[in-house]
């Protein structure tokens, strides 16, 4: 996938901050976590369930050549297309 043809997030009215543009490197740690639900749906290719439970991460950007760590929760993971996903973080 060439850059001009990476997904674009869509800006919803929900944003508590103004967002900005970025061309920066990320690497997000999962923290260890066990999460309980309830299912919705289910199928031979996968399910889709509901809990409360967060997934802790950590996130190291770099940005202009300066790494800053910050760490939230993972708030929405998606596919956006063939093999590329999309992941919100909410950080703290």
């Amino acid at each position: 996938m060439k850059p001009q043809d990476q997904p674009q997030a869509q800006v919803s009215d929900r944003r508590v901050h103004q967002r900005r543009g970025a061309k920066s490197k990320i690497v997000i740690r999962v923290e260890p976590c066990q999460l309980q639900g309830d299912v919705e749906n289910v199928s031979r290719s996968g399910l889709l369930c509901f809990g409360s439970g967060d997934i802790r991460v950590s996130v190291v950007v770099e940005e202009n050549g300066v790494s800053a760590t910050r760490k939230g929760r993972l708030v929405r993971a998606q596919r956006m297309r063939g093999d590329n996903f999309g992941w919100a973080v909410e950080f703290d």
